[in-house]
């Protein structure tokens, strides 16, 4: 019945961008007071409902965002009630990340990453579906999602790169987060995009409580990334630590020069 929601696989795309990931990536985000706040608040506590980071292009928003889906699996992995979803938006793939398949892959995601069991209504509704020889419509997905979500403790919902999908599909998407968002105090999103989208964001989710931050390549970031694909050379005798040291200075210093 799962297979019926949609055909989007962004826990693929999730794999794909951890494999080149250095350990310590983004770890000066996770130790933010904010983003704990927004992690772990109550819904009495302080906190934002929505955390957005924004930055240029090759600022690392998407490795960012990664770190995040992982801090969240790992933290929160063993409560039955708690789901936790991602979306990795892409231009190239637009004509597939329409509404109706990325709400079904959120609704996928949030019933088989919470341990809670899967409500008879929901799984009704979907028999009955399947009985029409239908498609699942937007509005069945949403009616379903809401169900799930009554049923949660916690629900957080991950959007890389929101300003890659298709115009009228990302207004969409931000109008049905502020409908959950306003509904169930209990649901979480983490946004990530370029800065021009900032403006339709805050609009979109006017009304919610909103953090966010502008990302930047961090010195700590580069010089990691740096060390890695050294060591990762497989001419290793080519390299001492002082030309290793000379490298590293020479390419952050000439990466920040260029965003100057």
């Amino acid at each position: 019945l799962l297979t019926m929601l949609t055909p989007l696989e962004p826990l693929k795309r999730h794999q794909d961008v951890k494999m080149p990931r250095t350990k310590n990536a983004a770890a000066w985000l996770l130790g933010l007071e904010s983003f704990r706040k927004w992690r772990d608040s109550n819904i009495t506590e302080e906190g934002g409902h929505v955390f957005c980071c924004y930055g240029i292009p090759g600022a690392g928003k998407t490795v960012i965002s990664s770190v995040v889906i992982d801090e969240l699996y790992s933290q929160f992995h063993k409560y039955p009630k708690i789901g936790i979803a991602c979306l990795y938006a892409d231009y190239k793939d637009q004509n597939n990340q329409i509404l109706v398949h990325i709400l079904g892959s959120f609704l996928r995601q949030l019933l088989t990453t919470a341990q809670k069991n899967i409500p008879k209504k929901l799984i009704e509704r979907l028999v009955n579906i399947k009985r029409q020889d239908r498609k699942v419509a937007t509005e069945d997905i949403l009616a379903l999602l809401k169900i799930r979500l009554q049923q949660l403790k916690r629900a957080f919902i991950c959007i890389d790169a929101v300003d890659e999908l298709e115009p009228k599909v990302q207004q969409q998407l931000l109008d049905v987060l502020k409908e959950l968002g306003t509904n169930y105090n209990n649901t979480r999103f983490f946004i990530t995009g370029r800065d021009h989208i900032e403006n339709e964001v805050k609009k979109r989710l006017q009304g919610m409580r909103q953090h966010k931050i502008v990302i930047s390549a961090t010195r700590q970031d580069m010089e990691e990334f740096l060390r890695q694909q050294i060591r990762d050379d497989l001419n290793t005798d080519a390299m001492d630590e002082i030309l290793q040291k000379d490298i590293i200075d020479t390419i952050i210093r000439k990466s920040q020069g260029m965003w100057v």
